[in-house]
């Protein structure tokens, strides 16, 4: 048997469940194009973020050998087991970005996209590309090229590095990261990003 089937079932498992259901009411979203100030402590110790960013790493790693076997098989089995990880990469990250309980709203799916280059790439070509998008996006004050910019970056550093050596993979990755920022180009959304909410304080006791 050419596929793991338990690791495939496993990677599903770990990459297609949106994380935007499991989001509470602790839970705010902002707009991506308003100011950040005061909001980025608030977003990185959101533990959905961590959550998302290791699933993504182990779903992708665990997909990536569940059909290793069948990469190596004849060319027919061999492509076919690169387009069902395409498959399985382009609907993760379709369905992290459009199920979103802000109407109207796509969510930006940061951490699981990163999470995925780390777990289905080289490490080093993953590391380079992943620092170019966030350094532009960053420097650009315009957080939502990231993921354009990582799915350019990606095939690019990828031949750089490794000669075209993992160029199915490439592919699939840089496909991948490209469509939750398609989404919002395709349909009436825009993209905002997960943050822990203040806690409540106490009202003071009556006098």
């Amino acid at each position: 048997m050419l596929i793991d089937w338990p690791r495939l079932i496993l990677a599903l498992v770990l990459l297609l469940p949106p994380i935007g259901l499991f989001h509470g009411k602790k839970v705010c979203y902002r707009a991506m194009m308003r100011d950040w100030d005061g909001y980025w402590l608030r977003t990185l110790t959101l533990p959905y973020h961590v959550i998302d960013f290791v699933r993504a790493a182990a779903g992708a790693w665990v997909l990536m050998e569940a059909l290793k076997r069948a990469q190596g098989a004849q060319d027919l089995m061999r492509y076919s087991a690169f387009m069902a990880q395409a498959a399985v990469l382009a609907v993760a990250t379709v369905l992290q970005a459009i199920v979103c309980k802000e109407p109207e709203a796509a969510h930006a799916p940061f951490a699981f996209v990163t999470g995925l280059a780390l777990g289905f790439l080289p490490p080093l070509v993953a590391v380079f590309a992943l620092v170019l998008a966030a350094a532009l996006a960053l420097g650009g004050n315009s957080p939502t090229v990231f993921f354009p910019v990582l799915a350019l970056a990606v095939p690019a550093i990828g031949a750089l590095f490794t000669q075209n050596k993992f160029l199915y993979e490439l592919i699939i990755v840089a496909i991948a990261v490209a469509l939750p920022w398609l989404v919002t180009l395709l349909f009436p959304r825009h993209f905002v990003c997960s943050y822990r909410a203040k806690p409540k304080t106490a009202d003071p006791p009556p006098r």
